[in-house]
């Protein structure tokens, strides 16, 4: 095989055909021929005879042998390289290494893809130890811009996938520090190098944790990136103040001698260049020291609230953003007139920066930030230049989460009117804008609005920037979004809202905005989002005008489905596609809403239902969206959605074993919505819903999150067909008690697995209440499962933040007198001696749970009660 001709044709190769067979070669030669195949690739990667673009391609190749994104594919690949022999390793690594310093820039970059993809899997195995030092030798003054460059991008590389946690990563921080310091020095002449060097120092930081604790090297380090901010070359500054801004946030404690000294003026002076990328990061390092101040002032909050001694002291706040408020607000209020009028609004530009920097120092400092902010604006909001007038209203916007609501209040009070006249602009970007605010008055501060006076004025506004551009129309959809939540959000419990009598001028016009043939910055879908809101904060009042808008709703579907026939390429496919989503949204909100009454339509609605199931386009999200609108179909017509599971099932049984995870979980919850609906009349769909929950968990690629969604629904089976669910219990139990038993260390498990474990113990929770609530005239069939329900129990009521969920503590302590009233003869009395029972009951009795939570526990303690006089 020639390797060089292959990869060609597989990756630049113009012709479909030719394409297909190099790389059916390719996977044939890696799946039957593994050793010879890296060989190859070796050869080719190291052959300097060879174009540039297959040695890439080489290195590539023999790169993605090595890594995945899948982690079982990962591991495999890892054992496999691991029984690879000595040998042809050493060839590899020599190879990568040798190439990694060549001059040709683009395959060492290429190199060092692989080289940190090795070392990814050895040094965690403390292996290739030669690799950091000769690195580190590749960065000293003396040696070539290029080797420098490269060996300095590896480490970056290595730095930016391994564990920080790692042992054996973390035995070499100190070589990897000598070398990005050695880069990123002042008497480096290279620029591209050190920019190089910074860019590394900033997937080490974590790495580097021992070495920046010490007090003599955090200093140096401090000082080749401050160094940096200064240096000519604004790629370097830039890449300078965002590794600032990383330091910030991971050692903030270590920096309060760096602010005093240095940091404070750097940042303003960076704030002030006229480089926008250079700005922008200066801008976001006092945005990272705003958000290290929030989470401080929200943990020692927390501890207050608590009335609980920390088990960790709190940190030490140090203020920064105060302190510096008087000198960095200017520049920042200075900076939102760098708008640039032919930007996208999906371009980050210095502008927005300082607008969500401005927003975070509000947060932090409170009413201080106030006075100079409305100076700032009564003196631009009626500038003859846009950006200006944008700048002001983007200003005000900014505060209104942080001061004192009651001191905003006085101050919307005052500005309100001006903003709002601003909605007809002549600029779009002033427009926008004073949608935004607005809705951020109705999200933040709605007691400043007077409902009276002001409401009527605000959806004039509003109704006016519907039909404007979509950006415009957008926000105003947020608004009103904002507005019922605010000001309805007891709807469906009253007669009336103050939103009630605006409902039919704003449904017409969310209507009309909807119609709109494209969905251009999402303004269809946020209308139809916007009219789900009403929907659902509809008061009495308004119920003709909700049943009104289903009919529309209704209409726009079956055209929609209609469209499907005229679609003539990908672009009409998604657009169809997200109408339909939008149209099924609204339509799910109606159902929930008018609920009962919608059984006239349910034969209607479920025939339609079904038919967009049947005709859905090949790989349609919309399938999702229609299961959801039938499990609130269910929900609302209960015992009488019996009647359409014969044709229904068919459809919810394929997407029970469909490969798509999204597609199963939604499945598996609408068995959920089924289940409670139809109540015991789930008995006859029980074995065909056990069958497909026993398949989905024995999935070997199931992703992590099905199982808990299968658990939980587990129970919502068992407490629907109560006694009739004695036949599942025996396997179902065993499935339970095998997934109580899985193993992790807290310490060294990634955040994304414990989270999962917290979700797997609350669905093992949830089943078990289901199971208990069904089995209820049945304990004796239950009884010899007892002891594995308490027995997961005990373990799990000793992790405190686990048990500090409230809606797990209600159900732990429900369960437990659950299964106490159950027999009243004392079968189970020896687990109510426990003494960790006692005291999980008295905590869910603390004050910080709610009166629903504390009813639950006293109910539970009585229970244990009649147990031990048993």
């Amino acid at each position: 095989m020639d390797i060089g001709q292959v990869l060609e044709n597989a990756i630049l190769g113009r012709d479909q055909q030719i394409r297909s067979q190099a790389e059916a070669q390719l996977e044939e030669a890696a799946r039957d021929h593994f050793v010879p195949y890296l060989g190859m690739l070796t050869e080719a990667l190291g052959s300097s005879g060879q174009r540039t673009e297959v040695r890439i391609l080489a290195s590539i190749a023999l790169k993605n042998q090595l890594t995945a994104k899948d982690p079982r594919t990962k591991a495999f690949q890892a054992d496999r390289w691991v029984n690879l022999s000595a040998e042809a390793k050493d060839q590899i690594k020599k190879t990568s290494l040798d190439v990694l310093v060549s001059d040709d820039e683009r395959v060492a970059n290429a190199a060092a893809q692989l080289v940190a993809a090795i070392a990814h899997i050895e040094l965690p195995r403390s292996e290739w130890p030669t690799l950091i030092p000769a690195l580190t030798e590749n960065t000293k003054l003396d040696k070539p811009t290029q080797v420098k460059r490269a060996s300095l991008l590896t480490i970056g590389y290595i730095c930016e996938t391994a564990d920080p946690n790692d042992a054996g990563v973390a035995s070499q921080a100190d070589g990897i520090l000598t070398a990005i310091v050695q880069g990123a020095h002042s008497q480096e002449p290279s620029t591209m190098v050190r920019t190089t060097a910074i860019n590394a120092l900033v997937n080490s930081l974590e790495f580097v944790r021992r070495n920046f604790e010490n007090d003599n090297e955090r200093d140096v380090i401090m000082q080749v990136v401050c160094e940096a901010t200064q240096s000519e070359s604004t790629e370097l500054q830039a890449s300078a103040f965002g590794a600032l801004g990383r330091i910030m946030a991971l050692y903030y404690d270590f920096m309060r001698r760096y602010m005093e000294q240095a940091l404070f003026g750097l940042t303003v002076s960076g704030m002030q260049s006229s480089d926008d990328m250079v700005a922008s990061m200066a801008v976001e390092f006092w945005s990272t020291v705003c958000e290290e101040e929030l989470e401080i002032k929200m943990d020692m909050e927390e501890i207050l609230q608590s009335g609980a001694s920390a088990t960790v002291p709190p940190r030490e706040l140090h203020n920064f953003a105060q302190n510096a408020l008087d000198k960095v607000l200017p520049t920042l209020l200075s900076l939102l007139t760098r708008q640039d009028e032919d930007s996208s609004e999906d371009d980050w530009s210095v502008a927005m920066a300082a607008g969500a920097c401005l927003q975070l120092f509000a947060q932090t400092t409170g009413n201080l930030i106030v006075p100079k902010t409305l100076e700032f604006v009564s003196g631009n909001i009626s500038a003859e230049h846009w950006q200006q007038r944008e700048a002001a209203v983007m200003a005000f916007g900014s505060i209104l989460d942080g001061p004192n609501p009651q001191e905003l209040q006085v101050l919307i009070g005052q500005a309100l009117r001006p903003i709002l006249s601003l909605m007809k602009d002549q600029s779009l970007q002033v427009k926008d804008t004073v949608a935004w605010c607005i809705g951020r008055m109705a999200e933040l501060v709605i007691d400043g609005i007077n409902v009276e006076a002001d409401l009527p004025v605000i959806i004039e506004a509003v109704l006016h920037g519907l039909s404007d551009h979509p950006r415009v129309s957008v926000n105003c959809c947020w608004t009103i979004m904002n507005l019922v939540d605010q000001l309805g959000h007891n709807g469906p419990e009253v007669a009336s809202t103050p939103m009630s009598q605006f409902y039919e001028p704003l449904v017409r016009a969310l209507l009309d905005a909807a119609s709109r043939s494209d969905n251009e910055y999402n303004c269809r879908t946020s209308a139809y989002e916007a009219l789900s809101s009403l929907v659902i904060f509809s008061a009495q009042d308004v119920q003709v005008i909700v049943e009104g808008l289903s009919g529309e709703v209704l209409s726009r579907l079956e055209a929609a489905m209609g469209m499907q026939q005229q679609i003539v390429g990908t672009e009409d496919k998604v657009n169809i596609e997200e109408l339909q989503i939008n149209l099924l949204g609204v339509l799910t909100n109606v159902i929930r809403r008018i609920d009962s009454r919608v059984g006239g339509a349910a034969e209607k609605l479920m025939t339609l239902f079904l038919q967009l199931l049947e005709n859905k386009l090949p790989n349609s999200l919309v399938e999702e969206d229609v299961f959801i609108a039938i499990g609130a179909m269910a929900g609302a017509i209960n015992g009488d959605f019996q009647k359409f599971m014969p044709a229904f099932l068919p459809y919810l049984g394929r997407a029970l074993s469909d490969p798509e995870y999204q597609i199963v979980s939604t499945a598996v919850g609408l068995v959920a919505d089924v289940s409670h609906a139809l109540g015991a009349a789930t008995t006859e769909y029980a074995q065909t819903f056990m069958t497909a929950f026993i398949a989905i968990l024995q999935k070997e690629d199931a992703p992590l999150e099905t199982k808990p969604v299968v658990l939980s629904c587990i129970g919502d089976v068992a407490s629907s067909v109560g006694g009739a669910f004695a036949p599942y219990l025996e396997t179902m139990m065993a499935i339970l008690v095998q997934a109580s038993q899985i193993s992790f260390n807290p310490e060294s498990s990634s955040m994304e697995f414990l989270d999962y474990v917290d979700r797997l113990r609350e669905s093992i929770v949830d089943a078990y209440v289901g199971i208990v609530a069904g089995m209820r005239d049945n304990a004796p069939e239950l009884l010899p499962y007892v002891p594995s329900i308490f027995n997961f129990l005990s373990a799990i009521q000793g992790d405190v933040e686990f048990m500090r969920s409230e809606s797990v503590i209600r159900s732990v302590v429900g369960l437990i007198g659950d299964i106490a009233s159950m027999y009243p003869k004392g079968e189970v009395k020896q687990y109510y001696h426990e003494q960790w029972i006692t005291d999980i009951i008295r905590r869910a009795r603390d004050r910080i749970f709610s009166a629903t939570t504390k009813e639950t526990a006293r109910w539970a303690r009585e229970q244990q009660r009649q147990q031990l006089l048993l």
